[in-house]
């Protein structure tokens, strides 16, 4: 398998462990878990195993510039924060299909910013695929059949999940292109993003349930090998393969896994506007993907 391929599995793989995270959140809250200590847990989960690992097989990777700090503090608060902290007041402002179809507007916003700051090609196909995952996604999500209710704030809100999310794209590309690998990266991202939100769950005081609650503490730090760690070893380490407006756009096949794992798991039924959103990120897809399409 060449490495373009491989590069493709990985993001494809990373997509659908993200697909799983709604599920883990569903699971953790019914056991009365607060969504920061979640969020705690799950970045603290993605961040110590890798730390463990280069520790005690790869230390010189642990190294990082003084000069070069800068960038993973902006991926893991400006990139990771935000983008966490945008999407769940999108959630609370507004529905989960709206903020989920306002999420995955970011393979357009990573599009442009890569044609600004790394001079990708915008070609006709590649924005054409985007756009026809887009409209998938907001077709899955929901958003045909009554998921309005969206206010100014929300619309803000969900634009705002979509550039952080975005941001994780351009400042990994940014950090591998100094010679960091993705362990690295992951791990002084996702620490930064952890110390964030350890501070803010002693800030509101729901720091406690990581002990009181031992059972949703073992499922959030399992969402966090699965979401977290997984996810984001297997999408950082193919973006080091491939631009990053085409990973951005091949992750949008998240939802699509969310919504077919929950008619799988949990009986919910597909509606012939959501088959026709999943065919729609299918064949962009596979569109964007077929031999003849720009590659690194």
């Amino acid at each position: 398998m060449g490495k373009r391929s491989r590069a493709v599995l990985l993001v494809v793989a990373a997509a659908v462990m993200w697909g799983t995270y709604g599920s883990f959140v569903t699971a953790i809250s019914a056991r009365g878990m607060s969504g920061n200590v979640i969020v705690f847990l799950r970045f603290l989960a993605t961040c110590i195993p890798v730390f463990l690992y280069l520790f005690f097989s790869d230390r010189e990777k642990l190294r990082v510039k003084a000069k070069d700090l800068p960038l993973f503090l902006a991926n893991g608060l400006a990139s990771i924060l935000f983008f966490t902290a945008c999407y769940t007041a999108a959630i609370r402002e507004t529905k989960i299909a709206v903020a989920a179809a306002l999420l995955y507007t970011s393979p357009a916003m990573v599009m442009l910013l890569s044609a600004v700051l790394f001079r990708e090609r915008l070609t006709a196909r590649k924005c054409l695929c985007v756009a026809l995952s887009v409209l998938g996604c907001a077709l899955v999500s929901g958003m045909g059949r009554g998921g309005g209710g969206l206010t100014l704030r929300g619309l803000l809100l969900g634009l705002g999940s979509a550039l952080g999310y975005s941001l994780y794209s351009i400042f990994s590309r940014l950090i591998q292109g100094r010679g960091y690998s993705a362990l690295t990266n992951v791990l002084y991202t996702f620490s930064a993003a952890t110390a964030a939100f350890f501070v803010l769950i002693l800030a509101d005081g729901t720091a406690s349930e990581v002990t009181r609650l031992p059972g949703a503490s073992a499922l959030a730090l399992l969402c966090g090998l699965v979401t977290g760690l997984a996810a984001y070893l297997a999408y950082t380490t193919g973006l080091e393969h491939m631009e990053p407006s085409r990973a951005a756009q091949l992750a949008t096949v998240e939802p699509v896994s969310a919504a077919l794992l929950g008619a799988a798991l949990f009986g919910q039924t597909l509606s012939l506007t959501e088959i026709a959103g999943v065919a729609l990120v299918v064949g962009a897809v596979v569109g964007m993907n077929v031999s003849g399409g720009e590659s690194r």
